[in-house]
């Protein structure tokens, strides 16, 4: 198996703009290493091509009920944001990302 390296961060809220917007900061939670998993074809027709195409499935070897609260993943230096948690207990935890292509 290939491993990456995956940094899992959270927004943090440090203040307001002049139009009183919330400002952001990312806070790194969690420093770990993830697995690139292909969709099955099963998936793919569930899901729509279109869905699939544009976003990418990761396993992370944390528990689901250890895993942070987060919405970003930085991979391979490339941040993404995360759409969708789902736990594969009791070892594993999958994250969903937006796959933007270059």
């Amino acid at each position: 198996m290939i491993w990456k390296k995956c940094k899992l961060y959270q927004n943090q809220k440090i203040g307001i703009d002049a139009l009183r917007n919330p400002v952001y900061e990312k806070k790194k939670v969690l420093e770990t290493i993830c697995r690139f998993t292909p969709w099955t074809d099963l998936q793919i027709a569930l899901e729509n091509r279109n869905v699939t195409k544009n976003e990418q499935r990761f396993v992370i070897p944390v528990p689901f009920c250890e895993f942070p609260k987060c919405n970003f993943a930085e991979i391979d230096g490339i941040m993404q944001e995360i759409t969708e948690v789902t736990s594969l207990s009791p070892r594993y935890t999958a994250i969903l990302v937006k796959a933007y292509k270059e």
